[in-house]
């Protein structure tokens, strides 16, 4: 059974955390939110994943802070988000609400981790600002219809449209849901930052200052960090 997230009440942070398996980021950098792909040759990049569900009101909270975070700081980080269709403060879990929104999500990360973060923003807006249907298949390409005719070399639409429900974007889901439960994430969101063997956890609601302090303490050498 694919791991329900909970809302956590407020932030918490574990230091030190070991994780079973952690996200590898094979290939260029994930770029910045104009869609420009930026190259550190002489810094190594931290990871950081970003664990959510396209539902999520605390995400949606921390939105700016995150967006900030990732416009500042995109020359030394990569980031991917890891989808979860399951959430118990939502309905039952495995809704086809957030199954289908989650496979929206996944077929626009397939494009860029950019193209997902736009995704996931304007899907928040119509599901929890303006109260639309996101269970509508015709919504959700609408939206990425949006997102394609404000960033066309961001989100390709007719890809958008191949890959929704494809066999990619579901093993790309499921791909998740098993990161998810093999990382003991039990809370919505999650952030995770590593590097080298070592690593920072984080859940609930984060503002920028918090984001920058987790960074700070992963780009310091690993002597201060194992002091601390």
């Amino acid at each position: 059974m694919p791991q329900a997230f909970g809302a956590p009440a407020a932030c918490h942070l574990y230091w030190k955390v070991s994780l079973s398996k952690p996200e590898t980021f094979a290939g260029p950098a994930a770029g910045d939110l104009t869609g420009k792909k930026m190259t550190t040759p002489d810094l190594t990049r931290i990871n950081v994943v970003y664990y959510t569900h396209p539902l999520c009101p605390v995400s949606f909270q921390m939105q700016d802070a995150w967006r900030e975070f990732v416009s500042t700081f995109g020359d030394v980080i990569n980031y991917k988000f890891c989808i979860s269709a399951q959430n118990n403060a939502f309905g039952a879990a495995g809704e086809p609400s957030g199954t289908k929104a989650a496979q929206a999500v996944k077929a626009a990360s397939l494009q860029s981790q950019v193209a997902a973060d736009l995704y996931l923003d304007i899907l928040r807006k119509a599901a929890l600002t303006e109260g639309r249907d996101i269970s509508e298949p015709q919504l959700l390409v609408d939206l990425a219809r949006q997102i394609s005719r404000n960033h066309r070399k961001v989100l390709d639409l007719h890809r958008f449209g191949s890959d929704f429900g494809s066999p990619s974007t579901r093993r790309a889901l499921q791909s998740d849901e098993v990161k998810i439960r093999v990382n003991q994430i039990v809370c919505c969101p999650t952030i995770t930052f590593t590097t080298e063997g070592r690593g920072i956890k984080a859940t609930g609601l984060l503002t920028y200052h918090q984001l920058v302090q987790m960074l700070k303490k992963m780009i310091a050498p690993p002597s201060v960090y194992l002091s601390n």
